[in-house]
């Protein structure tokens, strides 16, 4: 049976390039693919990023970059394959990740609730000092994501 979503021919969000690996959904890489110019139009500038990778020792991905209103579609997307990938217990390592705003926490927040309805966990690892924050000013709202200790 096919991976679903595979090949629905669905299109990422703008600035996100999707790849999956045939066999695994841990496989997923998301990349920002933007790429723009200086002012001048000379030279490349230094677009914020955000990247996803699987994790090599366990079901999950390695967050890299800043999550903020310039990557929220690649976050988004990174998300959703983050989602999909099997297992009792899907991991996210967030010790690449520099920022994180409010929408971002909220869009970790809707990701967990979606694992958690199919009975699953997402266990977050390393959140970067702009995370704990979040949950330290709304622990209520915050209280369903889960942190390795």
């Amino acid at each position: 049976m096919p991976s679903p979503g595979r090949h629905d021919r669905s299109v990422p969000p703008d600035g996100a390039q999707v790849l999956y690996d045939d066999v695994v959904w841990a496989d997923a890489v998301v990349r920002c693919a933007t790429a723009g110019t200086s002012p001048g139009g000379t030279s490349p500038s230094t677009a914020p990023t955000l990247t996803a990778r699987p994790l090599r020792d366990r079901p999950g991905a390695l967050l890299s970059g800043s999550c903020d209103l310039d990557t929220r579609p690649i976050l988004c997307a990174a998300l959703g394959v983050v989602t999909r990938i099997p297992g009792p217990v899907v991991h996210l390592d967030l010790s690449a990740v520099s920022f994180l705003d409010t929408a971002a926490v909220a869009a970790l927040l809707q990701a967990a609730a979606t694992v958690t309805r199919q009975g699953r966990r997402l266990l977050l690892h390393h959140p970067p000092y702009s995370l704990r924050k979040v949950v330290e000013l709304f622990p209520d709202e915050c209280a369903a994501l889960e942190v390795a200790a």
